[in-house]
């Protein structure tokens, strides 16, 4: 369910209640909608990408460049270097979900392809004045697709954006022809504020594809 538009090269540093919040926040336990009753963790990553596992930074790059590559639902038509990719999506704050199976948190050594479901990041979609909309990029990986990763994520994601000072927050391209991450935002309570039209050459069209704009104001 992406939702990003920036240059992977670019940084918007995040509003002061975001740094001062990102160390209070913690583990979110909840369940996925699609099981019966599997327990998932989402882990808060606050201190940037050294203070995760290489052995996840490598699987989930992975995954990225490989949904990167089937080039349906990011804009990008190459896939990031591991360092480039590691900063990009966990230079400013992100969760990872985790299955609970009885191992303890982010750590190195697990078998990631069978208990990490999936990851997003938030960070300030504008600079400076503007830096209390955000803006976050989910994945969610491939064999843990259809078992409601995505809803997981985005309730998550509706919980801490608020927590980290953030107002606002806007997807800049949803592309239509993409319905699930559709119903999942609008299933959240995500609104669309607007179109671009014939927005992306995506690998799943013969013709080009319009980029919706999702938002909805945060904390209520």
């Amino acid at each position: 369910m992406p939702a990003i538009l920036e240059d992977p090269s670019s940084h918007n540093p995040p509003p002061k209640a975001h740094i001062q919040a990102a160390q209070t926040l913690k583990p979110r336990q909840t369940t996925l909608p699609k099981s019966d009753g599997t327990a998932i963790t989402l882990y808060p990553v606050t201190q940037g990408p050294s203070s995760v596992p290489q052995d996840l930074i490598a699987f989930l790059h992975a995954e990225f460049s490989a949904e990167i590559e089937r080039g349906a639902t990011y804009p990008m038509e190459h896939a990031l270097g591991l360092q480039q990719f590691a900063e990009y999506w966990f230079g400013t704050f992100a969760v990872v979900a985790v299955l609970d199976d009885g191992e303890d948190g982010l750590r190195e050594g697990r078998e990631w392809k069978d208990v990490c479901l999936g990851t997003f990041y938030i960070k300030p979609n504008y600079p400076g004045r503007c830096s209390h909309i955000c803006n976050a990029g989910f994945l969610t990986t491939n064999l843990a697709r259809g078992k409601g990763v995505g809803l997981a994520m985005g309730e998550t994601y509706l919980e801490f954006a608020p927590k980290l000072g953030y107002k606002y927050s806007v997807f800049n391209l949803v592309f239509a022809n993409n319905p699930a991450s559709i119903r999942i935002w609008e299933r959240l309570g995500f609104n669309v504020i607007g179109r671009v039209p014939k927005a992306a050459r995506l690998a799943n069209s013969e013709e080009l594809v319009d980029a919706l704009i999702f938002g909805r104001e945060l904390g209520n």
